[in-house]
């Protein structure tokens, strides 16, 4: 794991992009009943520090819509490939593939992605 310092809020302006290319390709797809979630994030805390994973690859879902009584939202995991052939491809991710965590300011992140994160933080 290499250390960059102080990228954390570069990565995350990167990640609000990210975000709102997902969500635009999500609302085109809405009708197959699919979605892609682009990040798994994961917070873990120990002595008193806050450490954030970014798990960064390609997770579709299925959402189910249930009537038992009141109407319930179910998201199903189907996998990291696409569900449909006619589904559109998404949008580009530098990131995918690549874990990285955030400490603070800083970002550890593995030799294979080290380059791309570096890209982004400038």
């Amino acid at each position: 794991m290499k250390i960059i310092r102080n990228c954390a809020s570069n990565l995350r302006k990167f990640h609000r992009v990210l975000r709102w290319k997902i969500y635009e390709y999500n609302n085109k797809i809405r009708k197959t009943g699919f979605y892609l979630k682009p990040v798994h994030m994961v917070i873990k805390k120990s002595d008193n520090r806050k450490n954030v994973y970014y798990y960064y690859g390609r997770y579709w879902y299925k959402l189910e819509i249930r009537y038992e009584g009141r109407r319930r939202i179910k998201w199903t995991y189907v996998g990291t490939s696409k569900p449909l052939p006619h589904i559109p491809e998404p949008p580009m991710n530098p990131l995918d593939n690549c874990t990285i965590i955030i400490k603070d300011d800083d970002v550890y992140v593995d030799d294979r992605c080290y380059d791309k994160v570096v890209e982004i933080c400038r």
